[in-house]
């Protein structure tokens, strides 16, 4: 737990993954490849190419650029690209070729984690699906998940100070209750490492996984919540049908939702359930209503933060949590929110004190 008495005395609101700015984006910025480049002529040097490439620049952002930020901005969601086509079969010989320099420079790179640190985070994505009723897509999953797990074990980070999110899913038109039994069923699978750094968070669709749901999961296997404010309020908003120029127009008002708090009940269970370790839960916000996509795409994430009262409804919540700031802006959405947090604590004259529940 040494790690994380060194980052859980100051709030954090994450960056997710890439940079923005062009120049840091050179720099920093991963680079993959896809199966099919894979297999042509060529195809094993470029894998291998990119995975040590990726890791040296992941040493090189930590040893870097976040050490140049603010405490409190001082966190990062790896991508999951880090290594180009890992989980293919074929590949798995070229990658024990270079296995021994991948542990050596991710080992750099966790030295300068816990040196300035620096909190990290991954989040696999939307096919790792643990509560699927496919042994296929399980198989893949726990592959998937224990992949990811990867990067924190040859950054020698403990498990429960490296988070690794995923979302619930499996519904298949059935009941919640069948894909909470499911995920409970396969979560033995996984190695210790990977339960222990695993967390699962509320999905944004309305006929989806709220945020009770995970809940209820977290009461029947060791496992923690991240709570995504966003997709607790696309859980709720109300769609309204009119027709327009005979077109069938849907209205989404998800400003009109009322937003969880810090004081709200699922905030505090969320938080319990990382049990004494500082909760990570993610934060974003629709589009602006000057943008069209706010109407047709209200789930989707905006490119900064520019909703005041919702910024200022999220700041009671670092006092228990930190966040991964979901925006398509990056580094530059992070900096805004950062700003407006330090102007409401001007306003206010108090510091965010960082607490648990």
């Amino acid at each position: 737990m040494e790690y994380f008495n060194q980052i859980k005395t100051d709030w954090r609101i994450a960056q997710c993954c890439q940079w923005h700015d062009k120049s840091l984006a050179k720099r920093y910025n991963i680079g993959t490849t896809t199966k099919t480049y894979a297999l042509k002529e060529g195809g094993k040097e470029r894998v291998q190419s990119k995975a040590l490439s990726n890791c040296k620049k992941l040493v090189d952002a930590l040893e870097n650029y976040f050490p140049h930020q603010p405490m409190n901005l001082r966190a990062f969601r790896i991508s999951s690209e880090l290594f180009p086509c890992y989980t293919l079969d074929f590949t798995n010989d070229w990658y024990d070729e270079i296995r021994d320099e991948i542990k050596e420079i991710l080992a750099r790179a966790g030295k300068a984690a816990k040196e300035h640190s620096v909190r990290l985070s991954v989040h696999p994505g939307q096919y790792t699906v643990l509560a699927s009723n496919k042994p296929d897509v399980v198989e893949k999953s726990i592959e998937d998940l224990e992949y990811h797990a990867l990067y924190g074990q040859y950054m020698g980070l403990p498990a429960e100070d490296f988070s690794m999110n995923i979302h619930l899913q499996g519904l298949y038109g059935g009941k919640h209750e069948d894909g909470i039994k499911r995920f409970a069923a396969h979560f033995p699978y996984l190695s210790d490492y990977a339960q222990g750094c695993l967390s699962v968070e509320n999905e944004d669709k309305p006929n989806g996984y709220d945020i009770k749901h995970t809940l209820e999961l977290a009461q029947r296997i060791p496992i923690r919540c991240t709570l995504d404010t966003h997709h607790y309020a696309c859980h709720r908003m109300v769609e309204t049908e009119k027709v327009k120029n005979g077109e069938k127009v849907v209205n989404r008002k998800i400003r009109d939702v009322e937003h969880i708090t810090h004081t709200h009940e699922f905030f505090v269970e969320a938080v319990k359930s990382w049990r004494g370790v500082r909760p990570l839960f993610h934060k974003s916000q629709s589009f602006h209503p000057d943008n069209s996509d706010y109407w047709m795409k209200p789930n989707a994430h905006s490119e900064t933060y520019w909703d005041e009262h919702l910024m200022a409804n999220h700041v009671p919540m670092l006092e228990y949590a930190d966040f991964d700031v979901e925006a398509k802006f990056k580094e530059v959405a992070v900096k805004g929110f950062y700003d407006f947090i330090k102007q409401e604590e001007e306003f206010s004259g108090e510091t965010i004190a960082t607490k648990t529940i």
